[in-house]
């Protein structure tokens, strides 16, 4: 049951990630050409719309990639006295990005 948790999270958090990226491209390229200037992001930034669009995008970023990486470490790596210190490395890892990325954001 877990295996088919991880699994389809993984899918979710692709379509998210497809979401964010049309949204991000649209924001940042096609939106005219203030987009980028100093006012206009920090604008976005008070929002709290995009806040929790950013806090969102990060959680499933972070999912996908370390999910995936989760997965690569238990097909590839044979030895439990390795799997388990790589495993808690990637929890630590995703944490640690997860709050710092959240103090960035808010």
């Amino acid at each position: 049951m877990r295996e088919l948790v991880q699994w389809l999270l993984q899918r979710v958090t692709g379509l998210v990630l497809l979401a964010g990226l049309v949204v991000h491209f649209y924001v940042m390229h096609y939106s005219g050409g203030n987009a980028l200037d100093y006012e206009s992001v920090m604008a976005r930034l008070e929002s709290p719309y995009w806040k929790v669009f950013d806090i969102l995008f990060l959680v499933a970023i972070l999912y996908h990639g370390f999910n995936g990486l989760w997965g690569i470490a238990i097909e590839y790596i044979g030895n439990d006295r390795l799997l388990k210190p790589v495993q808690l490395l990637i929890v630590v890892l995703s944490l640690g990005l997860f709050f710092t990325g959240v103090g960035i954001i808010l």
